[in-house]
């Protein structure tokens, strides 16, 4: 029992402690500590007019030789203490600023870079600040310190993906990972890494109740936190839970691996509840669309319904421009597809500059850039923005090709010199950067993983056009994005407003990027870079359903936070689904590699997704800031981006419904056209649903597979069946492949019984 422990302590060179802590407020005043010294063992501590009992174990995990459960329960057994807390930590003393600290959607390489203090939208302007190769740039944000001076990142739980700390050991060459609960009795625990001053040793703590001395709010890591102790009475006792990993790691990728295998330990697979099908809310968010995004003064579908005058209407990519179109060409109506094409039109006639790339906003017949407080600077972008059109408009290409239907000229000259000016750039600086001068065809700040799609875009143009100068460049930009951002750990700078803190954004969007390079070269070294790129994405993915308290708005509808996706470092709260992206790549690299992790994971976002909708059955009452009484509702199709486990922007906003209307409908739209309801394989008789419907084997012989499906919902389900055998996993996919498999119709509560002849 004692080995694991005993193996932990002497490869690492640490040691475990537990501590009681009275608070002032959230100040700490005094504190007593014990030594986690062997394996199990029991302890007494005083700390003031309070003795209490401290009982520890660990002990081996049944499969993992790598792993030890290890829990500390403590007790009062005599006295009180008021505003109090208990915790646990991990000492590292072989600790070095080299060695990478991943806490799943908070802090990568504990976010040890550059800061540049400002108010939100944040924008990099001052000249010490912008360049070609800047260091990587970031927000206030909770980070170790890359400075003298103390270094520290205090969060709840809430505050991460998954509520884990791992750290690359570098000179080690060890793997290290610390999984916990959410919470306790006492609510929400506390994770901390602290350095000393010679960042020679890191302590790793989980705390419980969590108490923080300064909370995170947008750009700000000096709010008060409002964190307090409990009020300990006699006999009152609480215990605190974790698993430790020890592992070999020869690098940072290996970390990210590792995390992929164990981020559910604890909690275990998710527990799908079913609400609506992807074929139902699809009707729902095309009615909205035509209904409330429609701009017919200019001939556009808008981004968003945001009043907003800026934002309000045209985004390019990133929240929607010109990727909402595609599904709706794809399944839309007649009416969506004559609207689609208008706003295409619209893209090539009025956003495209001469240079070949396009302006970032318009609004009310004005063109802006994206320098947020800088808005008459038009020609600044965020070449993001750009590299998704590049991306989206070879598939809506390839799709009308398939379709069938004629496409106007001026799109194919349109991409063609978006992709000359992409490839410009790149032969002029040996990178994309994160914004550029679209008039000069500068790179204004570098350095950034932001345009991590290009490479995607410009593979599937050069086969669509047969351009060997765009394949070459998208090899050339997917190395370079792997050795300067995935193999590091990092990917950064996506999103507009965060400067280059690290986002999922770009992570996902690297994904979409070695999956097309890997389906059109064929080299297997794409699939290795898209599984270690898979692997930094899971980190961004909610592993577990959050326990929401009793009367928030998520609590009463049943809202399950699985499957949701984190934004930013920056941008603290998860979302429904990807920005945006369906996800496919998942299901292509699963096919690909076989590694059921990738479907699982999925699975997770796809069917996570629609339950965010506002619909006529259910309306989302909006609660945000507290007013769980309100009589305000979202309008039917309407989907808003926070999933709040976190109390960045307050605790009475955890688990509160915002309202809004934005990119998440895109999103949700997209998955229905991308990715499989049902997916089947007759001869190993591996079935995974991901749509809101259950699948059953009932039979399955020489001859022919039976299976039951069911839907339990109140809706008709138009369910997308993926048939395949096994040995035909590995036949690439390529573009708009879905809409050539059977689509199953089921009725409200009602079952199906689906016949595959072998």
């Amino acid at each position: 029992m004692s080995h694991g422990y005993d193996r932990m302590i002497n490869e690492t060179g640490c040691g475990m402690a537990f501590k009681l802590t009275q608070y002032d407020g959230a100040k700490p005043i005094r504190s007593a500590t014990g030594s986690w010294a062997e394996s199990s063992g029991e302890q007494q501590l005083i700390l003031g007019e309070s003795l209490w009992n401290v009982r520890y174990s660990s002990q081996s995990v049944e499969g993992n030789k790598e792993a030890i459960d290890c829990q500390a329960t403590f007790k009062v057994i005599k006295g009180s203490l008021n505003e109090a807390g208990v915790s646990v930590g991990l000492r590292l003393d072989r600790w070095s600023q080299e060695d990478y600290l991943l806490m799943p959607a908070a802090a990568y390489n504990g976010n040890r870079y550059r800061v540049s203090k400002q108010a939100y939208p944040p924008m990099l302007s001052l000249e010490d600040e912008i360049g070609l190769d800047i260091p990587t740039t970031i927000t206030d944000v909770p980070r170790l310190n890359r400075n003298e001076g103390p270094s520290k990142i205090e969060l709840r739980t809430g505050d991460l993906a998954s509520p884990a700390v791992g750290c690359f050991l570098h000179q080690q060459q060890k793997g290290l990972f610390m999984l916990t609960y959410q919470r306790t009795a006492l609510g929400d625990s506390g994770l901390t890494v602290e350095e000393n001053g010679d960042r020679s040793e890191a302590l790793i703590s989980i705390a419980a109740p969590a108490v923080r001395n300064f909370t995170y709010s947008m750009c700000n890591t000096e709010e008060p936190s409002g964190d307090r102790g409990y009020d300990f009475q006699e006999q009152d006792e609480v215990t605190i839970k974790f698993r430790l990993y020890l592992f070999d790691c020869p690098g940072i990728p290996s970390l990210f691996d590792y995390f992929s295998r164990i981020r559910k330990d604890l909690t275990g697979p998710s527990a799908f509840r079913h609400e609506i099908p992807f074929s139902a809310s699809w009707d729902i968010l095309e009615e909205k669309y035509n209904r409330d995004n429609w701009q017919s003064d200019s001939g556009f579908y808008r981004s968003s319904t945001s009043p907003d005058p800026v934002f309000g209407e045209w985004q390019t990519g990133w929240v929607g421009g010109a990727i909402n179109t595609y599904p709706m060409l794809a399944i839309g109506s007649g009416l969506s597809k004559e609207r689609s094409i208008r706003t295409l039109n619209f893209l090539f006639d009025s956003i495209q500059a001469p240079s070949g790339f396009f302006y970032g906003i318009y609004c009310k017949g004005n063109r802006y850039g994206d320098a947020f407080r800088r808005h008459e600077e038009i020609s600044i972008v965020l070449l993001r923005k750009n590299a998704d059109v590049l991306y989206f408009m070879a598939k809506q290409l390839m799709l009308l090709d398939k379709l069938g239907e004629e496409i106007p000229i001026g799109w194919k000259e349109g991409l063609i010199r978006a992709c000359d000016a992409f490839v410009r750039l790149w032969n002029k600086y040996g990178q994309f950067g994160q914004f550029i001068d679209l008039d000069k065809e500068e790179i204004i700040i570098g350095g950034s993983a932001g345009a991590g799609i290009a490479p995607a875009g410009l593979a599937l143009a050069g086969r669509y056009f047969n351009r060997l100068d765009y394949d070459s460049i998208a090899q050339q930009a997917g190395q370079y994005y792997y050795d300067h951002f995935v193999k590091q750990g990092v990917t950064t700078g996506a999103p507009g407003e965060i400067c280059q803190c690290p986002d999922s954004e770009s992570a996902f969007a690297l994904l979409e990027s070695y999956i097309v390079l890997y389906e059109a070269t064929g080299d297997r070294k794409w699939l290795g870079m898209a599984e270690e790129t898979a692997n930094l994405c899971a980190t961004w993915v909610v592993s577990y359903d959050y326990e929401y308290a009793e009367e928030t708005e998520f609590h009463k509808l049943d809202l399950r936070s699985s499957g949701a996706v984190w934004a930013s470092v920056q941008n603290k709260h998860a979302a429904p689904g990807i920005c945006t992206l369906s996800g496919a790549s998942l299901f292509k690299l699963y096919r690909a590699t076989a590694n059921e992790f990738y479907l699982e994971l999925l699975q997770d976002i796809a069917h996570n997704l629609p339950q965010y909708m506002s619909r006529e059955d259910r309306p989302l009452r909006i609660s945000w800031g507290g007013n769980r009484n309100g009589t305000q509702y979202s309008p039917p199709g309407w989907m808003g981006e926070r999933v709040n486990l976190s109390d960045w922007e307050g605790k009475e906003n955890i688990g509160e419904v915002a309202g809004g209307s934005c990119w998440c409908e895109v999103s949700n739209m997209l998955t229905y056209l991308e990715v499989p309801g049902v997916y089947i394989q007759p001869d190993t008789g591996n079935i995974r649903t991901i749509d809101h419907v259950d699948a059953e084997i009932v039979d399955n012989n020489n001859a022919a597979m039976t299976v039951k499906l069911a839907n339990h919902t109140k809706f008709t389900a138009r369910v997308r069946i993926f048939v395949e055998n096994s040995d035909e996993m590995k036949k690439v996919l390529g573009e708009n492949t879905l809409l050539d498999h059977q689509i199953i119709v089921i009725e409200p509560f009602s079952q199906y019984s689906l016949t595959i002849h072998k």
